[in-house]
């Protein structure tokens, strides 16, 4: 399985208010507005779009489908930030689809190094996520993201339901990271329907001196295993 939907943002620029339309709702080509002006046509499964500078504030995004509204997401981005928009299945792929924002600011990658944000939005349970064959997020549930600084290198990355490591749900795929840059793996569709895939957005960041991970960022949910050394060393083998 390829990865789909690679980006890659020219800078990262302190001043620079942008946004990113990520497409995760399976057998759908959504047309996307943002506080009404139309920015993108018929985006498919797993595409990613922007970037699309807009205003610091309250933004609304919405995504339709042939006129009709299939949803929206009103929210909030300060001055000089960053947002992916997400659009994705819930836990239940029989419930309504969701917008999840997920927003970052300008960061620092040490030299050699790449930094790894893995998203769950897809239609699963809570489930853990295997770099090279080892569990390295653990029981993240739909809506939550982790991230951790890896040496740049090409992983083999899959999810499996939690603490079922025989079932794999999607993968392995093999995920080759960009140095210096903000690497973000959005994990999407249904698995009951062998809808699952990938969306990947690459940005690019600041570096700083060190040639060593600075840190593990536990994110928005779930459990990094293990500790952040010995992550990073684990990874590169």
């Amino acid at each position: 399985m390829g990865l789909a939907g690679l980006t890659i943002s020219p800078s990262y620029a302190a001043n620079e208010t942008e946004i990113y339309i990520v497409q995760g709702v399976p057998g759908k080509d959504l047309d996307v507005a943002i506080d009404g002006e139309s920015v993108a046509d018929k985006v498919k499964t797993a595409e990613v779009k922007g970037p699309f500078k807009v205003k610091p504030g309250s933004r609304m995004v919405t995504f339709s489908e042939n006129g009709s509204t299939v949803l929206e997401n009103t929210f909030s981005i300060k001055e000089g930030s960053k947002a992916d928009i997400v659009a994705h299945l819930p836990e239940s792929p029989t419930g309504d689809p969701l917008v999840t924002v997920y927003k970052y600011d300008s960061v620092e990658v040490p030299k050699g190094k790449a930094r790894l944000v893995v998203s769950h939005v897809a239609a699963v349970p809570p489930a853990d996520i295997l770099v090279n064959g080892q569990v390295l997020f653990a029981n993240i549930a739909n809506g939550e993201s982790l991230e951790l600084v890896v040496p740049v290198a090409t992983y083999k990355v899959s999810i499996v339901p939690s603490g079922d490591e025989k079932t794999v749900l999607l993968g392995p795929v093999n995920l080759t990271v960009e140095g210096g840059k903000i690497n973000r793996v959005y994990a999407v569709g249904d698995p009951d329907k062998g809808t699952m895939n990938v969306a990947v957005n690459v940005i690019a960041a600041g570096t700083s001196g060190s040639e060593q991970p600075s840190e593990v960022n536990t994110g928005t949910g779930g459990q990094a295993v293990g500790d952040g050394p010995s992550l990073a060393v684990n990874l590169a083998r």
